[in-house]
């Protein structure tokens, strides 16, 4: 029993760390993205829908991963970066799911389409100041999702995010154990602590 109970006020502590910082770093993206270029910023239209809803996709899904980690994973090591192998796994289905091949390889949806919603949720605002200088031109009319370049498209939306996640968790990982630090610390053989 004390086993479960370190294990549930650990991974609590580190879904709190990280759950602060994702909510930090979308907002400082919003705020650098709009002081870079007032001109071409266009405000959140549903604060909810836009930024709240994705905050708590992002949380819920690192919640059930990290705590499905610690029941099946031996290497308690790399418990809180199975979130970040989830999203690898899921965002390259995704993205292969959806590449065409005619004249060249192109990513074609729509916005309506599952994955595209997905992409979409748990993109983070901090990657999108790149837009301001490297855009993702393409057709996005009718409910078409289709931009130009495969490969910008792959590095904004796909490995940018996952990168971000990587970090997102790596430093989570290393505050809460700085911001937590138990003064008593039970026998090692009991604590299961992730290493980062």
């Amino acid at each position: 029993m004390k086993f479960l109970n370190l294990n549930i006020k650990y991974a609590g502590r580190i879904i709190l760390t990280w759950t602060f910082f994702n909510l930090l770093l979308n907002v400082v993206g919003l705020l650098v993205t709009k002081l870079l270029n007032k001109a071409e910023y266009s405000p959140l239209v549903s604060i909810t829908k836009e930024f709240i809803i994705p905050i708590i996709i992002q949380t819920v899904l690192f919640s059930v991963c990290l705590i499905a980690a610690y029941k099946w994973l031996k290497n308690k090591r790399f418990i809180p970066y199975i979130f970040v192998a989830f999203q690898f796994l899921v965002f390259h289905i995704i993205f292969f799911l959806n590449l065409k091949v005619n004249h060249g390889i192109h990513f074609v949806s729509t916005f309506n389409n599952l994955g595209v919603r997905y992409l979409s949720n748990c993109g983070e605002y901090l990657v999108d100041i790149l837009y301001l200088y490297f855009p993702i031109n393409g057709s996005f009319e009718n409910g078409l999702f289709m931009p130009d370049n495969a490969g910008t498209f792959y590095i904004h939306w796909i490995l940018l995010n996952i990168v971000y996640y990587f970090a997102l968790t790596w430093i989570s990982v290393k505050v809460a154990k700085l911001i937590f630090k138990d003064k008593t610390k039970p026998e090692t053989n009991n604590l299961v602590e992730a290493e980062g």
